[in-house]
């Protein structure tokens, strides 16, 4: 059955592809080449943008960049070059250059390039502004000021903490004396925001 199906879906996309060879002769190729070229070329420049931010944070830090495992490279490099966000691209910038200069001890952490890939512009937004209030936000309050700033909904907002959440990056907890539910980072949160913050010496 499964091999049958198989053999079904290939004939469906061979035909597909015979079709539209018809249709547009050799430039199918072409612009499937060119589109191809297009990528790679696009790739490589964000990678050499998010590298220029790097060095430019390591030369005004003072700091000397060293080696950095390659399982943590280049998923660095991979990461950085998909990204277009000039927000995400300055944390990609700074965990680039955290990583190079050694300035913490977990800046070279495996995760930090997955955990960033992970996040989108909305959520960085949500994060970064958690961390401003230190030792968390009442959670009722925090969530209205991100639906009137980013101009979401609700459900939006849950969204977005439920992602970070999910990556261990910050999480709601209820005060005893208070009683009150608060959101924080988390302490892998608070090493990841210092990953993801330009290094110092």
């Amino acid at each position: 059955m499964t091999i049958a199906l198989a053999k079904g879906t290939r004939q469906l996309v061979a035909e597909a592809r015979s079709l539209l060879t018809k249709l547009a002769g050799p430039a199918v190729e072409e612009a499937g080449l060119l589109l191809q070229d297009k990528v790679k070329l696009r790739r490589f420049r964000n990678q050499l943008r998010i590298l220029g931010k790097a060095q430019q944070m390591l030369v005004e830090s003072k700091l000397q960049p060293s080696p950095v495992p390659l399982r943590t490279l280049v998923p660095l490099l991979d990461g950085a070059a998909l990204e277009d966000d000039p927000g995400l691209s300055d944390k990609w910038a700074c965990l680039l250059a955290n990583a190079g200069a050694q300035t913490i001890s977990q800046a070279t952490h495996p995760a930090f390039p997955r955990m960033l890939s992970d996040i989108t512009p909305g959520e960085a937004f949500f994060f970064d502004r958690l961390s401003l209030s230190k030792g968390g936000a009442d959670w009722e309050s925090f969530r209205k000021t991100i639906e009137n700033d980013l101009s979401i909904s609700r459900e939006q907002v849950d969204r977005d903490y439920n992602n970070l959440d999910r990556l261990g990056l910050c999480r709601i907890v209820r005060k005893q004396q208070t009683g009150k539910t608060i959101v924080e980072i988390s302490p892998f949160g608070l090493l990841f925001l210092k990953a993801c913050s330009p290094p110092t010496q």
